[in-house]
This record gives structure tokens, sequence and C-alpha cells, in this order.
């Protein structure tokens, strides 16, 4: 792979000609100036986006529509970091010192600034995912576009054409109102397993009481579903635990306990990786938590079909 090479730049003393000699030292002059100008002056005015009108219609044109060729499609350029909620990536610049220290210093805060930005847009964009899709899928449901193109229901289709089971599609439906009430108040990931304990918050009390109960969760840290079920009771939100006395559930039949799998190795694999590394050991106990409750919430939807 070739390495991009940067521009040259102009070196003081090597031409023999006087008039560039002259050019050279202008053009360090105006370098100097540039470097010393705050980032807001030296950055160039946006041109706003031109609006192109609709071609006129010809009414003795006489070439067929579909002999046409077609117009091509104008989309509106969105700035890098313009879109709400997301974060400039930082521009590389090099540090006004000599001294090793100060510089890798320097560089150091750099760093930390773009991982806190990337990390900051990955938040935006995996809750932003959760909303699209939300949306597209209620959409086709709505519609029953599954009776139209071939499928026998809506999860067969979403399985089949997007690789979502029945069971995530309906999942995301489920707190997609939840998903749009927090967007304006909050860009960080929302994952859909806490967001449960806020869809009878928002059937009863609206999005008002939504936006309430995450930012009072939000107050003591991390929102997990448990703060949020402590800030919805805090708050009068929680839906009540109410049941009849003449209300007897019946008993339900015992299952089998078959053990097909032996943890014992994993464990022991994923306690060793946190005498080495905690924060790896950590999400990949995360990532597992998380694949053994989507299996388990398939497992249970599969048993109420």
């Amino acid at each position: 792979m070739t390495r991009k090479q940067p521009p040259p730049i102009p070196v003081i003393g090597v031409s023999q000609d006087p008039s560039r000699e002259a050019e050279l030292r202008a053009w360090e002059e105006k370098e100097r100036l540039r470097r010393q100008q705050p980032e807001a002056e030296q950055a160039p005015p946006v041109a706003p986006l031109a609006v192109v009108p609709a071609p006129a219609t010809d009414p003795d044109a006489t070439e067929p529509a579909a002999d046409r060729e077609p117009e091509p499609a104008v989309d509106a350029v969105v700035a890098r970091g313009s879109a709400p909620g997301y974060l400039e990536m930082p521009d590389f610049t090099e540090p006004d010192t000599v001294d090793p220290a100060e510089r890798l210093e320097f560089y150091s805060q750099g760093i930390f600034a773009v991982q806190y930005a990337a990390k900051a847009n990955h938040e935006r964009a995996e809750q932003q995912k959760l909303i699209g899709l939300g949306l597209r899928l209620q959409a086709i449901k709505d519609e029953e576009l599954h009776k139209h193109t071939g499928f026998e229901t809506f999860g067969a289709l979403t399985d089949a054409r997007f690789g979502i089971k029945k069971h995530q599609a309906n999942n995301i439906l489920r707190v997609l109102g939840v998903a749009e009430a927090l967007e304006d108040v909050t860009t960080q990931e929302l994952k859909e397993r806490p967001l449960r304990v806020l869809v009878p918050i928002l059937d009863t009390h609206g999005a008002d009481a939504v936006r309430e109960t995450w930012a009072e969760a939000a107050r003591h840290g991390n929102v997990t579903d448990t703060a949020l079920k402590e800030a919805a009771n805090f708050l009068g939100y929680a839906p009540p635990r109410t049941q009849s006395v003449l209300e007897v559930e019946p008993a339900k039949p015992k299952m089998p306990v078959v053990v097909v799998w032996d943890s014992g190795p994993v464990l022991e694999r994923l306690r060793a990786l946190a005498a080495e590394d905690p924060a790896t050991a950590r999400r990949e106990a995360e990532a597992l938590q998380d694949a053994v409750r989507e299996l388990v919430e398939e497992l249970e939807g599969g048993l109420e079909e």
C-alpha cells in the first residue's frame, strides 16, 4: 500500500533566484499568521445549498417518456458534524513546542478527544438505528405488506428480507414510542430491554412522564432497567401492583431440568481473562449475557405461539 505523500513545503535559502526567495519568505509569513488565527476565523464560510428549480415541461416535446434519460436525484448535502447529537471528529494538529513531554501530552489529549467523539457518535447512531428500524417495521406491519409479497406472516418477511426475527421486530416496535420520546433529551444508545419499563408509563402518563423518569434515573449514573423502575416508583409513575384476592393463579407444570451445557470452562476462561484484562472480560461477559437473554426470549416466544 503506497502511503500518501504530503505536499512539498518550500524551503528558504535553496533557490538562487532573489524574486523566488522573496516569494518563499512571503509564503512563510502568511502561514505563520494563519496558524496564529483562531479556528473560527480560519474556517471558510459555508455556502447555502442552492435551490434547484424543477425543469419546465415542454408541451412540444415528442420524445416518449420511456425513452428519456432519468433525471439524477438531487440530495441535500449535510456537512460533517452538523447532524444534531453528533460530534465533530477533532482535526490533527501539531503542538507549538519542541519539548517531548509536552508534545506527548498534547497528542494524548487528542487521542482522548477522538475516542470520546467516536464513542458518543456510536451511541447516537445506535439510538437512531433503533428508531429508524422501528418506523419502517411499523409501516410494513400496519400496511400488511407481507400479504402482498408472498409471505405468510409479518415475522416471516422480516426474517427473510432483513434477518430480523419475529420476536426481535416485535420488541423494537414495543419500545419505538419510548425511543422517540427520549430522542431529544439524550444522545446515548437506547437499548430495547431497559426501555420496556417505560412502555406502560408512556401509555398511561404520556411522553413527558417518560422523559421525566429517564432524567431522574440518569441523575444516579448509568441508566438501567432497575434504575428506571426505581425512578418510576419515586415519581409515582409505576403501574400499580394489585391482584384480586379471589383470583387464583393456576400452578404451572414443572418443566424437567435438562443440563446440556457445562458453563464451567467458559466461566474459568472469563475469570482468567479478568485477571489480565478486566475491561475485555467484562465486555465478553456482557455479550454472553445478552446472547443468553435473547435466546431465552426467543424460546419464550416460540412457546407462546
